[in-house]
């Protein structure tokens, strides 16, 4: 059978990347990995995205066509799954840049120019979060590029292209066509955002409508509520996907898509049975919202099974995949993780900041062996029989019986010293102390979590040497608190009407009060209010230093952590069927 023969009748595959921040985007990469070793990601027609989803699918799939673009160029023809490898060792180093932090917290230090905007223009105070997280995924995945540079969607019947002489004969490249789905706070429906067709004649009377950047419409899919403001597009309020649908299968259920086979990725949170509840509001509140998602998501799983049923007459299938599913018990799927670390696997959080290696490598090897296990059992027959006959009667396609490699934390030599170190105990893995730790959203809190005493001793040496620092400008400070405290002082003054302060002055000196007036006491007030600001920024100021401190020391100690546990290996991403560090391998071969 000939691998590049295959085209389902009468419809084509999808694939659904759920929300979850980064936490989905590493567990995506790992499902792609796969889906690539086994030649189905460049047969894949439709990629619907949502939130961490949209991350990773706009940066993967540009990337992607552009390193096919530089190798058609050098006559080569490229092995995928090393162009998968690198382009996903620039994701993971761009995700160790945190930058939930340095949108939204550390602002002045990596956004001057938006800070100064922030402070002087009210205009861009209402959406500058959104702003400024977007500016992170443009400079960091997108590098200023519009919706134009998604891939073309491969026609649904090669004779849809016609070759022109003039225009030369060389066959275009084609990719999955990727909806970015968002959520209108204007209508309450998904919305969609592709890259749209702008080169027919008809299009010519219209502008171009591919000049969107990624970064926006990205930033719009994964704008969660609350933490970040409504992004506008066109005139419409757009937040976060994930709140019609987190994850993305409604977008492939549309019979215009003509989709018969379904991959749905989800690495959404589960919702868990509670024993007891708070019945206090926010407790109350943050229960509703759980249950909302879980009843959106049961509610699209349903539409999902009705859709491929095989009592409505059509061949259809579809393979689903969550974080919390369990291969312990699956014959023919030897390689998985360890059950003992899956409840930490599901409670990973879902934001965008920076992620150790054992948590990146986790999540990713529990996408990449639940999707092959999926596969196999529920559409290896599929594939089967939609693989036309090719007259060199090459390998069938996928090539199931292609065995998984496997990354070095997770090789055997390594599980066995795990389990020998353990002696029963389980709560002694220390992969899963890491993944248990990674739970905690807070930066600070998980640096003392996972390394206590060097974030401690570190933290409090950094601070040390920045008090003669606060010495030095200490006249700077005062004159500061002097300028903030005459600022406040006519502010409070003038706040309340001269005529009721000597009313209260006169009442107080009526009664023999002898202690401050009412303009003594506003003065005091603005003097306290002063004082409190400088210290407040002054702390602020100085927190910097500390922070950029620690995360350069987390990131080293996380990587220490996971060759302590390998035995010497680091982090990588060329994996083996031993699990040891593949070498000597080649990105192209000769066409």
């Amino acid at each position: 059978m000939n691998p590049a023969s295959f085209e389902p009748e009468g419809g084509r595959i999808g694939l659904a990347l759920s929300g979850g921040g980064f936490r989905a985007s590493l567990f995506h990469l790992g499902v792609i990995r796969r889906l690539e070793e086994l030649g189905i990601m460049e047969k894949v027609s439709i990629v619907s995205a949502v939130s961490g989803g949209s991350i990773v699918a706009a940066y993967y799939l540009c990337e992607m066509e552009k390193q096919l673009r530089e190798y058609r160029l050098k006559g080569e023809k490229p092995n995928r799954v090393v162009l998968f490898e690198q382009i996903a060792e620039k994701f993971l180093k761009a995700v160790d840049h945190n930058l939930r932090t340095r949108a939204l917290i550390y602002t002045p230090w990596y956004h001057p120019i938006q800070f100064i905007k922030f402070l002087a223009s009210a205009a861009f105070r209402s959406g500058a979060r959104a702003e400024l997280i977007q500016a992170e995924y443009d400079r960091w995945f997108y590098f200023g590029d519009t919706m134009d540079q998604l891939p073309v969607e491969r026609p649904e019947k090669p004779h849809q292209v016609i070759s022109r002489s003039c225009v030369g004969t060389e066959e275009p490249f084609y990719g999955p066509r990727l909806l970015l789905n968002t959520t209108s706070l204007l209508t309450g429906e998904r919305v969609t955002f592709s890259r749209d067709s702008s080169s027919g004649i008809v299009d010519l009377k219209t502008s171009d409508k591919n000049v969107l950047p990624l970064s926006r419409a990205v930033g719009a899919s994964s704008g969660v509520p609350v933490l970040f403001p409504p992004t506008a597009i066109l005139g419409d309020m757009l937040v976060d996907g994930g709140i019609s649908d987190n994850q993305g299968v409604e977008g492939l259920l549309d019979p215009a898509n003509k989709i018969d086979i379904i991959l749905v990725s989800d690495a959404s949170g589960q919702m868990n049975v509670k024993h007891t509840q708070s019945p206090s509001a926010l407790p109350v509140y943050r229960r509703m919202s759980e249950i909302l998602q879980f009843q959106i998501r049961n509610k699209l799983l349903e539409l999902l099974m009705a859709w491929g049923d095989p009592r409505n007459g059509q061949n259809r299938r579809f393979v689903f995949v969550h974080l919390l599913i369990n291969l312990k018990s699956r014959y023919g799927a030897p390689q998985r993780v360890s059950t003992s670390i899956l409840p930490a696997l599901g409670r990973i959080r879902t934001d965008l900041d920076q992620f150790s290696p054992i948590e990146c490598e986790a999540l990713m090897y529990h996408g990449y062996t639940l999707i092959d296990a999926q596969l196999s059992e529920y559409c290896c027959d599929y594939f089967r029989n939609k693989v036309k006959e090719g007259s060199d009667g090459e390998k069938e396609f996928p090539n199931f019986g292609s065995k998984l490699k496997t990354p070095p934390l997770f090789a055997k030599k390594v599980e066995e010293k795990i389990i020998e170190k353990m002696q029963g105990n389980t709560s002694k893995d220390p992969i899963r102390q890491d993944l248990e730790k990674g739970s905690e959203s807070v930066y600070l809190l998980r640096c003392l979590k996972k390394h206590r005493w060097p974030t401690l001793i570190v933290g409090v040496f950094v601070i040390v040497l920045e008090i003669p620092v606060v010495l030095i400008f200490s006249s700077v400070l005062r004159g500061l608190v002097d300028w903030l405290h005459n600022r406040l002082d006519a502010i409070f003054y003038n706040f309340v009407p001269k005529a009721i302060v000597h009313f209260f002055d006169s009442l107080l000196t009526l009664i023999g009060y002898t202690g401050q007036g009412v303009a003594q006491t506003t003065d005091s007030a603005a003097h306290l209010l002063a004082l409190v600001l400088v210290i407040a920024l002054t702390l602020y100021v100085a927190s910097y230093p500390v922070y950029a401190v620690i995360r350069l020391l987390a990131m080293l100690l996380d990587k220490w952590n996971y060759r302590r546990i390998t035995g010497g290996t680091s982090f990588t991403l060329h994996w083996t069927e031993d699990g040891e560090t593949e070498q000597g391998s080649t990105p192209t071969q000769q066409v």
